[in-house]
């Protein structure tokens, strides 16, 4: 397993993806949060974290785009079904990659809090509970791209799929809005993730969002073990 995390770690920085996924991470969500200190004079990191959600909803794409399907592409999956390493362990090992590669951009932005504390005095509880939201959502976004990238053989395919079905579940909770759709209205507000990222930059550790969080990490993470399951055995 951790043979896999290393090989796919550094081929995230043997490629162009961390050096163009990062700088894009850092700079648009550095940019947003300059405006909102400098411009609106809003002294709180909520702004930040909340285009920081957005913006991985373009990016968390590109990073797992390549992890099952450029294996089936180039025929090495093959290779390491022949392994003696459990599917489970295969496939955390890509998942810890990811995830390591959200939290080197995310530990970027701590660099915000410098003029935070100049100009103001900023209440570190909704940072940090900010960074847990932004974080457990980062990980659900690295789940279903690694799902849908066992999907298909086609890492553009892949990055687009991920990417429609994390809009959707972003933006879902507005369907009920709808006057026609309104009794459906609380279950598309639960399961929309821009409900619960709104929960964690208020400050509020809701057990709740931490629970449906880690649950739709584990739903998609599941369903793409069973994918290469059924893969490797038929």
């Amino acid at each position: 397993m951790l043979d896999i995390y290393r090989k796919e770690l550094f081929n995230y920085f043997w490629s162009p993806i961390a050096y163009i996924v990062i700088p894009v991470f850092l700079f648009i969500s550095g940019y947003f949060f300059s405006f909102s200190l400098y411009y609106l004079k809003v002294a709180t990191m909520s702004n930040a974290f909340h285009n920081m959600a957005i913006l991985l909803l373009l990016l968390a794409p590109v990073i797992t785009m390549r992890l099952l399907a450029e294996e089936k592409s180039s025929g090495t999956l093959e290779l390491l079904f022949s392994m003696p390493i459990s599917i489970g362990k295969m496939l955390f090992g890509k998942f810890l990659a990811g995830i390591t590669l959200l939290a080197i951009m995310l530990m970027g932005t701590l660099v915000f809090l410098i003029p935070l504390l100049i100009h103001s005095e900023p209440d570190f509880g909704p940072i940090w509970t900010g960074y847990l939201g932004i974080f457990l959502i980062g990980s659900a976004y690295i789940a279903i791209g690694l799902f849908v990238s066992s999907l298909t053989e086609n890492q553009i395919v892949a990055a687009l799929g991920t990417t429609a079905i994390l809009i959707l579940l972003w933006f879902i909770r507005y369907i009920g809005s709808f006057e026609a759709l309104q009794f459906i209205n609380l279950p598309f507000e639960f399961i929309s993730i821009s409900t619960h990222q709104g929960e964690f930059v208020r400050g509020l550790i809701n057990f709740s969002s931490i629970v449906y969080l880690l649950s739709l990490t584990g739903l998609f993470y599941g369903l793409a073990w069973l994918r290469v399951h059924l893969m490797r055995y038929g």
